[in-house]
């Protein structure tokens, strides 16, 4: 069992790496067929006058003379060593000005997948209460808008109600709690009202599995069935799912802390796409991938073990 575990989790790193190195090839392949030379673009944007010879020069100083095999070649063997290059926009290393970035992305995703979680399991048992009643098709209608407006439109609806009409807080400037909060609650609202159906059909299903039958027979309450057993069950199958929807976060992250002003991995992203910054493009497409495919992967293993405990956690009702 052990070794089958291990090759798999072998497996799947093979395919991150596989992975990685598809979409940053595909990163330099995009970059390349752009209508737009990151070195023209760069002499433009530092030098009143332009000249060919100039670009000519500021294209071997990047290396982009070289053929894009070599350049890809040279890059991996950098970014191994988390040597990115400099950024073309600010003259600084692209890594430190990442290790400075992402920490706040990480922090707004970390803080949104609490929230979602929280906000999961109560909607979750509030609609499996109320999946008979009037109320019960209210939530569903709020579950369709949840899932349909877009982060970055909350993100939007925020400010202006919360910000403008009601003063209740500045549109920048927030320190501790209250500058990550607005954007986690945006980015959770998708999950929330995803992941509540499915948390409350997973209940519904759990009551009606053998194992819930046996424990009536012993005498157990609905109440107790249902608290300590059906809902840590259907907890347990959302989680996979859950850790998926925390990659896609790393994504929505970088959109909605733009319209909150904050300096995380989306004001990069929106910057380096601005000036043409390609070593800092190549290194954000990397971090986006890496995160994504890393939650990806824990939710595969992770949905492995579950199905292979399922058994054993159903014959340990008590």
């Amino acid at each position: 069992m052990k070794n089958d575990m291990l090759q798999y989790v072998l497996k799947k790193a093979a395919e991150i790496i596989l992975t990685l190195l598809i979409v940053t090839l595909l990163s330099f392949l995009l970059m390349r067929l752009s209508p737009i030379d990151p070195a023209t673009a760069y002499v433009k944007r530092n030098t009143p006058i332009v000249t060919e010879e100039q670009i000519q020069a500021a294209r071997v100083q990047m290396g982009l003379d070289q053929p894009l095999p070599v350049q890809y070649g040279k890059w991996v063997k950098n970014a191994l060593h988390l040597d990115f290059g400099i950024s073309l926009g600010s003259g600084y290393p692209v890594w430190e000005e990442i290790s400075e970035a992402l920490p706040i992305t990480l922090t707004i995703v970390f803080l949104a997948a609490v929230i979602m979680g929280l906000g999961i399991i109560a909607f979750g048992c509030l609609n499996f209460f109320l999946r008979d009643h009037v109320a019960g098709y209210l939530l569903i209608c709020l579950y369709i808008a949840g899932i349909s407006i877009p982060p970055f439109y909350l993100a939007s609806l925020y400010i202006d109600v919360f910000a403008l009409k009601l003063d209740w807080m500045t549109v920048a400037g927030n320190t501790g709690f209250s500058r990550y909060f607005p954007p986690a609650l945006c980015l959770s609202v998708l999950g929330i009202a995803l992941y509540s159906q499915l948390l409350s059909k997973g209940m519904e299903r759990e009551m009606n599995e053998d194992y819930a039958f046996y424990a009536r027979c012993r005498g157990l309450s609905e109440s107790r069935i249902l608290l300590f057993h059906a809902l840590p069950h259907a907890i347990a199958a959302v989680i996979p799912s859950f850790l998926q929807m925390l990659g896609l976060f790393m994504a929505g992250a970088v959109i909605v802390e733009s319209v909150f002003s904050l300096p995380g991995i989306g004001h990069l992203i929106i910057n380096s796409v601005i000036e043409r910054d390609s070593p800092m493009i190549h290194a954000e497409v990397l971090i986006l991938a890496l995160s994504f495919v890393i939650f990806n992967v824990l939710s595969d293993i992770l949905q492995r073990c579950l199905q292979g405990d399922k058994e054993e956690q159903e014959g340990g009702c008590v």
